[in-house]
């Protein structure tokens, strides 16, 4: 029979169910660990708080991406403290809980925003990129998600504004930049690769070559990266006669036109 205390924690998770729209496995699940934890003799300090940790453990373990914060919206608990106790719960029961995975999270959110296919699959695709090149360590799945949508929307030239992404990922619009940056910067000609799939690996072996000179030039010196990576696009891109524009650059990076257009003929100077 159900002690006090867990009949206080199942009041609290069905009330927190009740706010979204999951699959009530989700809720079964959570159920079960409220009942392993009354097996244990594990102390409940604050129904609340296990039943938020208990719905964040289910949703984890059963690949269903919510935020925490939305968890800590829909009950009296706080993000810290949920967090706090989903920690302590799991060392209880010796589980091990994977973070959410940004790729079924940007599925869901091209999805809900009613996107073509193509962009959903240029999301997957630059998700990949950038996954293998270690963008996603220590980085919150949501602001990774939210940053690879803002770049393949930006090169897509969707409706979808800077605002729209970070509202829907629910992250600030300076951090959506801020990984957004990390992530071009990072995957570099990979993704230049990815953005002009008709370009010959000499061009792609020229994007690095010019980012890795740049590193050094004195030109370069005190300018910001973003710039110099859309100026080596755009003069890899004229190089080469790849298709390109430069609004498409300043739309994908968020440097100005004219930036760009300098960093790109800086290009032309010896590198000293």
């Amino acid at each position: 029979m159900p002690t006090e205390p867990q009949n206080a924690v199942l009041e609290h998770l069905t009330s927190i169910q009740q706010s979204f729209t999951l699959d009530e496995n989700i809720q079964q699940y959570a159920e079960l660990l409220i009942s392993e934890l009354t097996t244990q003799e594990l102390q409940i300090r604050s129904p609340a708080r296990t039943a938020a940790a208990c719905f964040l453990i289910a949703c984890r373990l059963r690949e269903t991406p919510v935020r925490v914060t939305r968890i800590a919206d829909a009950s009296d608990a706080t993000k810290s403290e949920i967090l706090n106790e989903k920690k302590r719960i799991s060392d209880t029961l010796e589980l091990g809980i994977p973070n959410d995975d940004p790729t079924v999270i940007l599925e869901e959110a091209c999805e809900d925003l009613s996107l073509s296919d193509d962009i959903q699959t240029r999301a997957q695709q630059i998700a990949d990129l950038g996954a293998e090149a270690g963008v996603t360590s220590g980085v919150s799945p949501y602001t990774y998600a939210a940053a690879v949508l803002y770049i393949t929307s930006s090169a897509a030239d969707t409706d979808l504004s800077q605002t729209d992404i970070a509202d829907k990922f629910d992250v600030s619009t300076a951090t959506l930049r801020d990984r957004r940056d990390d992530l071009l910067d990072t995957t570099g000609s990979h993704l230049f690769k990815l953005q002009y799939p008709t370009a010959p690996p000499e061009a792609i072996s020229l994007v690095d070559d010019l980012l890795h000179h740049a590193q050094t030039a004195k030109w370069a010196q005190g300018k910001r990266h973003m710039g110099i990576l859309a100026g080596a696009w755009l003069y890899t891109a004229n190089k080469y006669q790849i298709e390109t524009s430069v609004s498409e650059l300043a739309a994908l990076t968020g440097v100005s036109e004219s930036t760009i257009r300098a960093r790109s003929k800086d290009f032309d100077q010896p590198f000293s």
